[in-house]
């Protein structure tokens, strides 16, 4: 899908462009919500200038490790890992590698870290919207295939439609994933920049729980084959762990006030029964568990509520907090 074109003698590939083009909007982004915040001056260029690498070593490293069976048996050849321009990387990886920079970046710069992460998380949305959309010149973001429909008939930009002897549709997810991260950017921004006074880290917290919840039934969507843990996505799992890491903080916080023992109790609990039931659910879709007469919809229908439970158990206990820092 990928195609290039020349530039001052230069190959350019629109995927790297997006890429590019996203990583400055970012920038520019957190740049002005770093002013509003009142983050220490150079805060978000120190952090620009730690992400990039960051970001790139990690995503490669991350998708090394996912194929290392390959680079050792398939390639013979290991040292091929190190070839990054190569392509193949994850953005799993890559998330992670942007987190440990705005941890590092707010270390060096001695910045709120509850502040810096606000501002990286409005930034992120539209990084990763970008990114997303860019993936229509790759192979990835290509979802499973749906029969002709009524949706396929009037709406065909919502799906990849491919000639095999006849038309075959298939589900455009990085299309559904950049939309979602735009919802999100919105989302964020009101928060951000709305009148009423929040504590800071909690647009992060708001962003990374709904970012994660759907992820989670955007990338079971997904039929690319890129990123599996047997029949679970990398970028599923790195959803949960981004879902569980914000429970974690908001946990710390009910500690901190002294306050919520059985409700956070409570929302752990169903937190897990969520998490047990999505697996359940990726048993089922993948053809391991029988399911009697529930269909491939009904399925998805029930995991999207799964997900929808996922976020609100956070979201809920946050409402229960200060909104505003403590003294």
């Amino acid at each position: 899908m990928e195609g290039t074109f020349e530039f001052l003698g230069l190959t350019v590939y629109p995927f790297g462009l997006f890429v590019t083009m996203a990583a400055l909007v970012m920038l520019v982004l957190m740049g002005v919500l770093g002013m509003k915040r009142r983050l220490p001056e150079g805060t978000v260029r120190v952090f620009g200038v730690i992400a990039v690498p960051m970001g790139v070593l990690f995503a490669r490293l991350v998708y090394c490790l996912m194929n290392l069976p390959f680079f050792i048996g398939t390639y013979e050849n290991p040292g091929l890992m190190l070839r990054f321009f190569d392509g193949g990387f994850s953005m799993t990886g890559l998330l992670l590698g942007l987190v440990l920079a705005v941890l590092i970046a707010a270390k060096i710069m001695k910045a709120p870290l509850s502040d810096l992460f606000d501002v990286f998380a409005v930034g992120l949305a539209a990084f990763l919207a970008l990114v997303y959309f860019g993936h229509q010149y790759t192979e990835l973001g290509v979802g499973k295939v749906v029969e002709s429909n009524w949706l396929t008939e009037n709406l065909p930009f919502l799906f990849i439609a491919r000639r095999m002897g006849r038309v075959e549709y298939r589900l455009a997810v990085y299309l559904y994933q950049a939309i979602f991260c735009l919802i999100l950017l919105a989302v964020s921004l009101c928060l951000f920049l709305g009148k009423k006074q929040r504590r800071s880290g909690n647009v992060a917290l708001s962003f990374f729980t709904l970012l994660g919840a759907g992820e989670i039934l955007l990338e079971s969507l997904r039929d690319d084959g890129h990123m599996l843990l047997i029949f679970l996505r990398v970028g599923q799992l790195g959803a949960v762990i981004m879902i569980l890491v914000c429970l974690i903080v908001i946990t710390r916080r009910y500690a901190k006030e002294k306050k919520g023992g059985a409700a956070v109790l409570l929302t752990w609990l169903a937190f897990l029964a969520c998490v047990a039931a999505g697996v359940l659910m990726e048993f089922a879709l993948d053809g391991r568990m029988v399911t009697g007469d529930l269909t491939k919809l009904h399925l998805y229908g029930i995991l999207a509520l799964i997900c929808i439970a996922s976020a609100a158990l956070p979201l809920g206990l946050l409402r229960g907090l200060k909104t505003v820092d403590p003294e």
